[in-house]
């Protein structure tokens, strides 16, 4: 019986041929995605670019990291305070430092009790010195809360002994790297760490005289209506706690070329 030829596969289809290219396309795309996609953080960071939602601020010259007296205070809750801006603050004897003349004035009401004035004091307010120098006027107002800070009213008193002998900036300096040690007396022993008249300062911590000008920034920082410390007005504009450089950087910035 003859054979007849083996039965042959028929020829390819050219769509066939179309296909298998199109799957390859379609694989290098898909490993091309992946190699490129962005990952964890600034994945996260450009889908809020992409949304355009608010971005980090950066902060110019030294970086500076605090906590905030309210915790996770949005950067838009700094917004001027506008005609409800508290006006007439009574600074005529405060400590200050910078230029009378100073485009932006800060009034800052701080306890020297207070965590969160102990970093701004330490941490932040240099980094802003260094930054504007006298370009800005820094005025310091003592409120204090004595219901968790049972040693904040001897300092002040302190302070405002120290600022009639010219040496406040060195008290606050000395109390602030202090301040554990407050229960401990060092507001009695700030005369002689920081070269003060110690016989002039003894008797100024016991005139009542004193006390009254302390009460005096007490009632003033409540018709303000300072319910934490630190508590800031950048000429009229409020800002609440320990902010890091770069909060600081945005509400001063319509006043410098920077």
């Amino acid at each position: 019986m003859a054979q007849g030829k083996r039965p042959t596969a028929p020829p390819p289809s050219p769509w066939s041929r179309w296909v298998v290219i199109l799957g390859v396309l379609v694989a290098v795309a898909l490993v091309a995605w992946l190699v490129a996609r962005p990952s964890g953080e600034n994945a996260e960071a450009d889908s809020a670019a992409d949304a355009g939602g608010p971005q980090p601020l950066a902060a110019e010259g030294p970086t500076v990291e605090a906590a905030a007296t309210l915790e996770n205070v949005p950067p838009d809750s700094l917004a001027s305070a506008g005609p409800d801006a508290p006006s007439g603050v009574n600074i005529s004897n405060d400590p200050r430092r910078g230029s009378a003349d100073a485009v932006v004035t800060i009034v800052e009401f701080s306890d020297f009790q207070c965590p969160h004035c102990k970093t701004f004091h330490e941490q932040i307010f240099p980094a802003l010195r260094s930054l504007y120098g006298d370009q800005v006027r820094w005025v310091f107002v003592n409120r204090f809360f004595p219901g968790g800070h049972p040693q904040a009213e001897e300092a002040a008193i302190g302070g405002e002994c120290a600022l009639r002998q010219g040496k406040f900036w060195e008290y606050a300096d000395y109390v602030f790297a202090n301040q554990e040690r407050l229960p401990d007396g060092i507001v009695a022993d700030a005369a002689s760490e920081i070269e003060l008249d110690e016989a002039s300062y003894s008797q100024c911590l016991a005139n009542r005289e004193t006390a009254s000008e302390v009460a005096a920034d007490q009632a003033e920082g409540a018709r303000i209506g300072v319910g934490g410390t630190p508590y800031f007005l950048v000429n009229g504009n409020e800002v609440v706690g320990a902010q890091p450089v770069g909060v600081f950087n945005e509400v001063l910035a319509p006043y410098f070329d920077r």
